[in-house]
């Protein structure tokens, strides 16, 4: 019961922030990522990305999209650092053959993104590598 709750409220989340994202569409950054990642739970191929503010605030979640199969999740923010980078990055925390999505830089600045808690207990017991991909703006 609680895994179905927690699903409806991320499928009302994630139409409350495709609403925000779409009434106030303001800078996008585009990734390129050469392999397939995790992020909010979903595992997503390697691909062009469009990453964008889903509101107003830097802690309120973005958007990702892939821009050749419209394949796409919510990822929800738990810090923001607001110095820009110099262009777009996203780095991940590999464990295993796994990529997750660890942090995206834009030009509003640097978004860090929770890991799973299942990847500290593997974590503790494997090496893990962190990893990065760049993009344009």
């Amino acid at each position: 019961m609680k895994k179905h709750s927690a699903s409806i409220l991320l499928i009302l989340t994630s139409l409350v922030g495709l609403g925000a994202s779409a009434v106030g569409q303001k800078q996008e950054a585009i990734v390129t990522v050469p392999f397939s990642f995790v992020a909010s739970g979903q595992t997503l191929p390697a691909g062009k990305y469009s990453v964008s503010r889903v509101s107003e605030a830097h802690l309120g979640g973005l958007s990702i999209r892939n821009s050749e199969n419209g394949v796409g999740v919510f990822v929800l923010v738990n810090h923001f650092d607001s110095y820009s980078a110099a262009s777009s990055k996203v780095t991940f925390e590999q464990v295993g053959n796994v990529h997750y999505l660890r942090t995206i830089a834009t030009d509003d600045g640097v978004y860090a993104i929770a890991l799973p808690r299942t990847i500290n207990l593997v974590a503790g017991t494997k090496q893990h590598d962190d990893v990065s991909a760049s993009g344009t703006d």
